[in-house]
C-alpha cells in the first residue's frame, strides 16, 4: 500500500467510483487543506482529503473513498490515519451524510460520535397554513444588503456556537455568494421599531426544490418563535405563488425556534446526522 499526494492529473483522470466525492488537490488552500490516494500495483484504490472551513475551525472535514472492489480491507482506515498524520493541528475530523449513508457507517466503524442532527426537511407548500403570519414581517428585499448580512452572520454565529463555533473573521466567508444565491422576493426578515433585524427565513435559488433556512438573530429573541414561523410562511406563500408544491429546510434539531415551526409542518425524508472523528 502505497500513499501518494493527489494532484490535478488525478482529477482529470478521475475514475467513476469517486464522483461526486469532495476533493482537490493536496494543499489547494495551504496546510489545512491536505489530500492523498493509496496506490497498490501501480493502481489507485482510494483517495481522501481532509480541510478545514474558512467558517469554522475547530474540526477538519474528513472525505474518504475506496474503490468498491478494495472495500472492507482496511484501506479506508489507512488513508485516513495518514491524513491525520498531515494534520497540524491537533483537531478531531468532522463528517456528515444521511443515516443510511455508507460514509457515515465507515465514520461509525473510525469511532464517530454525533455532534447535530438534521431532520426531516420536505415539506408540502399546502402545509403552510399550519403557520401563523406577524406583523413585524417583511420582504428581505427592503432592508439594506450590510443590515441582512450583518443579520445571516449573527443567525449562523449562535446556532452553531456550542457544537461547531465560527472562527472570529467568519463573516466575509459566509456571505462571500449569499447575493448568488439567496432569491430576494422569497426570503422574509422580522424587523423591531428601529428596523433591528430580529428574525430571517432565506430562501436559496441554487436548489431544486428551494430550499429555506430560518432562525432568529440572537438566542433569546422575545416572540422569537412566532416571529420565525412568520418569516417561514411569508417565504412559502411567494413560493406557493409562483406555482411550486415543495421546499427544503436545513436547520437542526438545536435550532431553538426554527424547530417548533418545521414541527407544525409535518416534514418527510430522511434523518441527517454530523459527527465528530477523534484523532486516529
Amino acid at each position: 500500500m502505497h500513499f501518494r499526494a493527489l494532484t490535478e492529473d488525478d482529477l482529470d483522470a478521475a475514475p467513476g467510483w469517486w464522483a461526486d466525492r469532495t476533493l482537490a488537490a493536496d494543499r489547494w488552500r495551504g496546510e489545512e487543506t491536505r489530500s492523498a490516494v493509496v496506490e497498490q500495483a501501480g493502481e489507485v484504490v482510494a483517495a481522501g482529503a481532509m480541510w478545514t472551513s474558512r467558517v469554522h475551525d475547530t474540526h477538519a472535514w474528513l472525505e474518504i473513498v475506496v474503490h468498491p472492489d478494495h472495500r472492507r480491507r482496511g484501506i479506508g482506515t489507512a488513508l485516513a490515519r495518514h491524513l491525520s498524520s498531515l494534520r497540524v493541528r491537533d483537531i478531531p475530523f468532522t463528517a456528515r451524510g444521511y443515516v443510511d449513508d455508507p460514509a457515515l457507517q465507515f465514520a461509525d466503524a473510525l469511532g464517530a460520535t454525533t455532534m447535530q442532527i438534521v431532520p426531516p426537511a420536505r415539506v408540502e407548500l399546502a402545509r403552510r397554513t399550519a403557520l401563523r403570519s406577524h406583523v413585524r414581517v417583511q420582504p428581505l428585499s427592503g432592508v439594506p444588503r450590510e443590515r441582512v448580512e450583518a443579520a445571516h452572520a449573527a443567525l449562523y454565529s449562535w446556532t452553531h456556537e456550542t457544537w461547531s463555533p465560527t472562527r472570529e473573521d467568519f463573516a466575509d466567508a459566509l456571505n462571500e455568494d449569499l447575493w448568488d444565491e439567496v432569491d430576494v422576493d422569497a426570503s422574509a426578515v422580522a424587523v423591531d421599531d428601529r428596523g433591528t433585524v430580529l428574525a430571517l427565513a432565506l430562501a436559496y435559488l441554487d436548489s431544486e426544490p428551494p430550499l429555506i433556512v430560518a432562525e432568529t438573530t440572537a438566542r433569546d429573541v422575545p416572540e422569537g418563535e412566532r416571529l420565525v414561523e412568520g418569516c417561514i410562511r411569508r417565504s412559502m406563500d411567494v413560493l406557493a405563488r409562483r406555482g411550486l408544491s415543495t421546499v427544503d429546510f436545513d436547520g437542526h434539531i438545536s435550532d431553538t425556534h426554527f424547530l417548533p415551526a418545521l414541527a407544525r409542518l409535518q416534514p418527510c425524508g430522511r434523518w441527517f446526522r454530523l459527527v465528530e472523528i477523534p484523532g486516529l
